[in-house]
């Protein structure tokens, strides 16, 4: 039964970087429990833990709740460190891989994907992205520039290909770095698995010329974990209002805009969905923040975020 130390993941089934999580999961082979969350706004239930933070996935341990997937994995790693996934080779390299996968080739992705499905994209969802965004997502766009976005988006599958060729050694070449796998193929395995879910006749394709990434991505696709346990949004609210973030000494360390522990401050995603959350500096250094927050359904909160990807602001 879930409880203050469980593995929480909030996400919904066909987001592809609730997959990259769950994935890593399953790789570390740990248990966890899973609340299915509304892909788009509202989503009333999540919101109280976040702090106003909307995108999917976000992991909660107790009243510890962990925002984008790098903060996420990072999370997993330190508090579950065996068995490992930042592994010898993949440190640092997998933060650079993770730059492109979630950023330009994710956005190819949606491209392609949405360009594909055209007018089958419920509405709904049309216009949720388009206030995350801030711009217009426009399918019928996306589905003119189709062709030159799927060559692009094979372009960029040919790079893991081209890793794999150069593997040498006995058991290199099976894995993107090294003899198994870790965090780098965690972070390419997202989005053929995102494009699989859509259009997989259009991921076949695109392995006729990378055999050896198809061979790789079909082990990872076998890769097996625990199931997670099914809990409700409500009884996720329940645990974190229970529990109490796990203590953690207060400081900052080579704060470049000078903050301190215990100021106000907001922090925000740079990209798309700036929701701000507002709340007291607990940690900031150069690779995270941590923000002190109460909520009247959550009642006291941790919140962690990475630094590379996210704004921070004074607000007194």
């Amino acid at each position: 039964m879930a409880g203050a130390q469980t593995i929480i993941l909030h996400q919904y089934e066909i987001s592809p970087f609730s997959e990259k999580v769950r994935l890593a999961l399953r790789m570390k082979n740990l248990g966890w429990a899973a609340v299915e969350i509304p892909s788009i706004m509202p989503k009333p239930l999540l919101v109280p833990l976040t702090g106003g933070y909307r995108k999917t996935p976000v992991l909660q341990i107790g009243a510890d709740i962990f925002c984008d997937t790098s903060m996420i994995l990072r999370a997993l790693e330190e508090r579950f460190p065996i068995p490992g996934i930042d592994l010898p080779g993949h440190e640092g390299l997998s933060h650079m891989v993770a730059s492109w996968t979630d950023g330009k080739w994710f956005q190819t992705s949606v491209g392609v994907i949405f360009g594909a499905l055209g007018d089958k994209v419920p509405e709904d969802l049309r216009k949720d992205r388009e206030k995350m965004s801030g711009r217009p997502f426009d399918t019928k766009a996306m589905a003119a520039a189709a062709p030159m976005l799927q060559d692009q988006w094979r372009a960029q599958l040919m790079w893991i290909e081209e890793r794999l060729e150069g593997g040498q050694g006995a058991g290199a070449g099976q894995w993107i770095v090294g003899m198994k796998p870790g965090l780098v193929d965690a972070h390419a395995f997202m989005n053929p698995w995102f494009v699989e879910q859509n259009i997989p006749d259009f991921l076949e394709t695109c392995f006729k010329s990378a055999p050896r990434t198809k061979d790789w991505y079909q082990r990872m696709k076998e890769i097996e974990g625990q199931a997670p346990e099914m809990i409700t949004g409500e009884e996720a609210l329940k645990i974190a209002r229970d529990a109490a973030p796990r203590l953690k000494a207060a400081k900052t360390e080579g704060e470049l805009q000078g903050f301190e522990p215990g100021e106000h401050v907001a922090v925000a995603p740079d990209d798309y969905g700036r929701d701000w959350v507002e709340g007291e500096i607990v940690i900031a250094t150069a690779e995270r923040i941590i923000l002190h927050r109460h909520d009247d359904q959550a009642e006291t909160v941790n919140i962690h975020f990475p630094r590379t990807g996210f704004m921070v602001r004074r607000l007194d």
